[in-house]
């Protein structure tokens, strides 16, 4: 039997990996020096310095619970990130600052991780903030209480806040039963989770002296449960059964609360384009010879049989992109900034993923099949928005390239039928009417109303032809109401009620509405699917997301045949909600019909655009593996030289292959039974 070939990261080494960073330990200043300027703009946070303790382990371990929350005040005071102060302005000042952040961080959490008395509670200021130099303590005054200042040191330092001072320090300890006790029997810290009262609901007692109900058969000595100023449900025998009932009230009362979206895994994974392989399977080095990729990775727990499966697959599809949209295979890796991982960076949440901190694409082991041309425009959204020189993605700033806000245009609004603007103007003049009548009421029918049958009867006409936008009709009615109560229309109300009779008159005119705008149902879905899924913070109607997913769906009509592994995920956007009337109803967040039509329009303009200004660069042309040498034909054209030189260099192919087929896969119909699900319980 043939053995497998060994497949390990190739390429330079991406860095950045959950497998080889400090998650696990916690974040010090020294590990820094392994960042580049976005990670450590990302990672320096508190919560990756120190870690959020485990404050239930710490009172089930015999820790008072006060000390606890105290513990957790104390953290929870401590800013989320660095601060930045104006004179730091360059990148070695703020990593300066980034580092001083996390010493003062690790400063505070060795104080608290040996507190574990009310004794240790309130000489924690002293041994935090003032044996560590950043406040000075002052004598007593003639309170007779000593009092702190900070000290130069602490006033240079964004992270001694009052906010953290205030956390810390106590004058007795009665002061600390008031802020710290109290608050943490209110918040019900260190309860269990089991005798929890919901949050927003109380449970109270009754003792029968002052209830009441309208059947009189409220129960004295019992509990009952509320809700702001509502009384929910009574005649409890025990506290416990009220605490049942009302936790057992607030989750079915969250039934509807959203849900996470997980696209279902494919069942099988099929192709049917051109054999660019030859029958061969794909190695690392294919990755950096043929597309010029900077690295690639696997996850440790990645089989033999899965990572060649994972480079074959990725392969065939990376090849089927280039050609759909006619570029160079050197252009799928942004002439070598892009990066690729197979289940190597998978933070539980995803199915794929693109990290711009270090420009690589992640697919899980098999869970990410389908996704790779919706992760391939986050990098290219990423790659122009850089080369553009705009801070993130460039469909978040679409001004810096006239197309890209024209595809965002396209994909959010279309043109009014001609139905819709005779419908939008219809409701746009009874609005104008309703508006000019009742400012016609309060600047003359009152007047009008007091006098008699034959004035009342002139004003409904003047009225009619005010409406009409009769020209002239203001300066009659306004002669109409001096004539009854000595004064005309007010210079105000007369302007206001003229530019009324103008809007009125050209809706009498008759003319064809304008034809404005309105969302597409991709946008409209869009956001109906953040209404319905669970943290959705703006993700599904981002201009990031919607444009992956309208390219994803692009690629697949541009392709020539079927490629699973590329877009096998682009229509599977789908969810559902049940309507006013308890209906279930389907949302579908990618585009479809005209829209989509019109949305691939902007997209081919957009493809051709970018080859024009060199981002990208045309090639028709199909290389296969068993093709070693690469010589670039005489109108071949590159993004830049730098780009030439390294597609020529990384083109010149080894031409040892050892690569054997495994049986698990049938690769001659391309047809991938996946099986036992992989460990993420991911989302795109």
């Amino acid at each position: 039997m043939a053995k497998l070939t060994q497949h390990e990261d190739f390429g330079e080494k991406i860095g950045g990996a959950k497998k080889d960073l400090w998650r696990q330990r916690g974040l010090y200043a020294d590990d820094l020096s392994q960042m580049n300027t976005r990670e450590a703009d990302k990672y320096v946070k508190k919560d990756n310095i120190w870690k959020k303790p485990d404050y239930q382990a710490m009172i089930d371990g015999g820790i008072p619970f006060d000390i606890v929350y105290f513990i957790k005040t104390v953290r929870d005071s401590l800013n989320a990130a660095p601060l930045f102060l104006r004179t730091d302005d360059t990148d070695e000042k703020k990593l300066d600052r980034q580092k001083q952040y996390i010493d003062t961080v690790r400063e505070v959490q060795y104080v608290m991780e040996v507190v574990i008395s009310k004794d240790g509670a309130l000489g924690a200021f002293e041994r935090s903030m003032i044996n560590s130099g950043y406040y000075e303590r002052m004598e007593p005054g003639i309170s007779g209480s000593w009092y702190a200042v900070a000290t130069e040191k602490g006033r240079e330092n964004p992270a001694i806040t009052d906010k953290l001072s205030r956390a810390l320090f106590f004058r007795s300890e009665r002061d600390f039963e008031q802020k710290i006790t109290q608050e943490a029997i209110r918040e019900q810290f260190g309860v269990p989770k089991e005798n929890k009262v919901p949050r927003g609901y109380e449970v109270l007692f009754s003792d029968g002296k002052y209830t009441y109900s309208a059947n009189n058969d409220w129960k004295p000595n019992t509990y009952y449960v509320a809700k702001g100023h509502r009384i929910l449900q009574r005649n409890f025998e025990t506290r416990d059964a009220a605490v049942k009932w009302v936790q057992e009230f607030a989750k079915n009362s969250r039934d509807g609360k959203k849900k996470r979206f997980v696209p279902a895994q494919l069942e099988h994974v099929q192709r049917d384009g051109s054999d660019y392989r030859r029958g061969m399977d794909a190695q690392g080095q294919d990755y950096l010879d043929t597309f010029g990729f900077k690295g690639g990775e696997f996850g440790n727990w990645m089989t033999q049989n899965d990572r060649q499966a994972s480079l074959n697959y990725g392969y065939d599809a990376l090849k089927d992109l280039a050609a759909a949209l006619s570029i160079s295979d050197q252009d799928i890796s942004f002439c070598g900034s892009l990066s690729i991982a197979f289940g190597a960076r998978g933070s539980g949440n995803f199915v794929a993923h693109y990290e711009p901190l270090r420009q690589v694409i992640n697919l899980t082991k098999m869970r990410g099949a389908g996704s790779l041309a919706h992760e391939w425009w986050h990098g290219l959204d990423d790659y122009l928005g850089t080369k553009l020189s705009v801070k993130g993605y460039l469909s978040d700033n679409p001004s810096k390239l006239p197309l890209f806000s024209r595809l965002i245009e396209a994909i959010k609004y279309k043109p009014e039928t001609v139905e819709q603007a005779a419908t939008r103007a219809e409701a746009q003049e009874e609005k104008s009417r309703r508006d000019a009548e009742r400012w016609l009421t309060a600047a003359v029918s009152r007047y009008i109303k007091k006098t008699d049958e034959k004035a009342l009867s002139e004003y409904e006409r003047l009225k009619e032809a005010f409406l009409r936008g009769e020209h002239g009709s203001v300066d009659k009615l306004s002669k109409l109401k001096k004539s009854v109560s000595g004064h005309v229309i007010s210079k105000n109300d007369r302007e206001q009620l003229q530019l009324y009779e103008r809007l009125l008159g050209k809706f009498a005119e008759k003319q064809e509405p304008f034809i404005g705008r309105v969302a597409t149902d991709f946008y409209l879905n869009s956001k109906k699917m953040g209404d319905i899924c669970e943290k959705d913070g703006g993700y599904w109607a981002s201009n990031v997301e919607m444009t992956a997913r309208a390219f994803a769906v692009y690629v697949m009509d541009k392709l020539q045949g079927r490629s699973d592994y590329l877009v096998g995920h682009a229509e599977s956007a789908v969810g559902t909600y049940l309507d006013k009337e308890g209906n279930t109803q389907v949302v579908r967040a990618y585009p479809q019909g005209e829209e989509r039509r019109a949305i691939n329009q902007v997209f081919d303009e957009l493809v051709a655009e970018l080859k024009l200004q060199n981002y990208l660069t045309h090639d028709d042309r199909t290389v296969s593996l068993s093709q070693r040498e690469f010589v670039p034909e005489p109108n071949y054209t590159y993004p830049n030289k730098a780009c030439a030189d390294q597609s020529i260099e990384r083109m010149s192919l080894s031409t040892n292959f050892h690569g054997e087929q495994i049986s698990l896969f049938d690769y001659d119909g391309l047809d991938f039974d996946i099986g036992d699900e992989d460990e993420y319980d991911d989302e795109i």
